[in-house]
């Protein structure tokens, strides 16, 4: 473990800065996260949660409930025509009681969804459905008793049941007195019948049809609104806009940061370089070196700034997408969708990594650094829900700022243990060894050839440093001497002279032409 060598110091401020100006400092002013998210979705709208104030205002402007338009349908008049039929011929059942009509019986034709339920219903209105058409289906017609169908009115069939439920105990006893009577009236022999149909009504049948009814509405409500042009439309606009958010709220915090860091050490030495002797011309002047500085820091890490920018515009969209989706089936709350868009923009950065492996790390090392990104994520998932909870507990004045500065130190400090671990501790550096031992033939082919040419590579650079004994200047002189000669007889007096200079040992004397013959004679 290298403990020695880590700074906590400058761990710790880089890591709290990056908090404070990331997801806890730029969210505020550039995401703006809301229950139920962005998109209208039907499970929010039937629970009065708008995502777009066009749309609540077209609910609330939908006009009101006109029981003759929704009774005077086409298709509830030839329902009822075929129901009349039906009924004179002994065909016809009353789907609350499962009896069939007697010619004699009063019977109506009921929506199963009220009408009345029909045309308040906000995913009726979002989906844009005629109300009328819509309750008219056939799926939401039955016949029953008058007297269970004028009861009902515009009840929620669940919400019937129940009634109904409680009153059973009272309509029999209320039954028994009158049967137990002698004569009854005319008023008294009505009642009885109204009291025998609601005995009659069938509690199991009628919650089948009120779900059979409701499955088949729902569908088609669900139909029409997600697949038309406008939920779409929507959710790509929603996507784009918080992709971009994402995108710039991670590109400006590495430049806020980056900008911050330099600003700490650049500051100190401008201020005691010009405590002792103030002139404010010179010191415009090293204030604009400053600034001009960290411009062409800042510059460099251009390529930097611009994949932040694309690992949070990707994020963005895919958490767009996914809390789009999600809401569908239950509402998120705030926090969920922070929590998704922050597990989205690691999530990227990750997946990239994994895929792609720019540095081409081994396969210990390239887990150990994705683990990191996500271990950032789930840092930065525990600050934000830290904040929520300190948000409903500091209620006075910049109750907010303190839990937000709160969240962003305890989420820091968790990245800071987090990364620490994975990087020093000693069970996962025996991991991080154990896989990097995995490579494939190719990879240990590669690593070889690396490794022997970084040994070429440190042998040139020791042999370069050696200097065989040459004055390279006197060898160069000498070189540019021969080249210059213009015939034999003076490159030999070059030759001689060099030989005799640096003292070279020779089988025949140079200055005696005979020596030279005589030594190639006896070879």
């Amino acid at each position: 473990m290298q403990q020695s060598n880590y700074n906590w110091q400058k761990e710790i401020n880089d890591t709290i800065v990056q908090s404070l100006v990331t997801s806890f400092g730029l969210d505020f002013l550039l995401l703006k996260d809301k229950k139920g998210g962005d998109v209208d979705t039907i499970h929010n709208v039937r629970q009065n949660i708008w995502a777009t104030e066009a749309e609540q205002e077209r609910y609330e402007n939908r006009g009101e409930y006109d029981s003759h338009e929704y009774h005077s349908h086409q298709n509830y008049i030839e329902t009822n025509r075929q129901g009349k039929q039906k009924k004179l011929a002994g065909e016809l059942k009353d789907a609350y009681t499962g009896e069939t009509f007697s010619q004699h019986d009063a019977t109506n034709l009921d929506h199963i969804i009220a009408a009345y339920e029909v045309h308040n219903d906000p995913a009726r209105v979002l989906a844009e459905l005629n109300g009328a058409d819509l309750a008219n289906r056939d799926s939401n017609l039955t016949f029953t008793n008058e007297t269970i169908n004028k009861s009902k009115k515009a009840s929620k069939m669940a919400d019937f049941i129940l009634r109904m439920q409680s009153q059973q105990t009272q309509v029999k006893a209320e039954i028994s007195v009158l049967e137990n009577k002698g004569q009854l009236t005319d008023v008294e022999l009505k009642k009885l019948k109204t009291l025998k149909n609601k005995e009659k009504a069938n509690f199991d049948a009628m919650k089948a049809v009120d779900e059979s009814a409701r499955k088949q509405y729902d569908a088609e409500v669900s139909s029409q609104y997600y697949s038309s042009s406008k939920f779409f439309a929507n959710t790509a606009l929603s996507a784009v806009n918080t992709g971009i958010r994402m995108g710039a709220r991670q590109m400006l915090g590495i430049v806020f940061a980056e900008l911050w860091f330099e600003l700490k050490d650049a500051i100190p030495k401008l201020v005691n370089s010009h405590k002792s002797n103030f002139k404010f011309k010179v010191f415009l002047e090293d204030l604009g070196n400053v600034v001009t500085n960290i411009w062409e820091k800042l510059k460099v890490r251009f390529k930097d700034f611009f994949t932040e920018f694309k690992n949070g515009l990707f994020g963005g969209l895919l958490a767009s997408v996914t809390n789009t989706l999600l809401n569908i089936f239950f509402t998120s709350t705030k926090l969920v969708g922070k929590l998704i868009r922050e597990s989205w923009n690691s999530l990227v950065s990750a997946i990239k990594l994994l895929f792609f492996n720019p540095e081409n790390l081994a396969l210990g090392d390239l887990l150990k650094s994705a683990i990191k990104i996500i271990s950032v994520s789930i840092s930065v998932i525990l600050g934000s829900a830290l904040t929520t909870w300190l948000n409903g507990v500091l209620t006075f004045p910049f109750g907010n700022e303190v839990s937000m500065f709160i969240g962003a130190l305890v989420s820091g400090l968790i990245t800071l243990a987090m990364c620490y671990f994975l990087e020093h501790s000693e069970l996962m550096n025996k991991v991080w060894r154990f896989l990097n031992k995995f490579r494939d033939k190719f990879e240990l082919t590669l690593q070889y050839y690396q490794q022997v040419n970084l040994a070429l590579d440190q042998y040139l650079v020791e042999l370069s440093q050696l200097e065989f004994n040459f004055d390279v200047v006197e060898m160069q002189l000498f070189v540019n001497g021969l080249q210059a000669t213009n015939s034999e007889y003076e490159r030999k007096i070059i030759l001689d002279q060099e030989i005799k200079r640096n003292n070279i040992a020779l089988p025949y004397d140079v200055d005696n032409e005979d020596s030279f013959d005589k030594w190639l004679d006896s070879l």
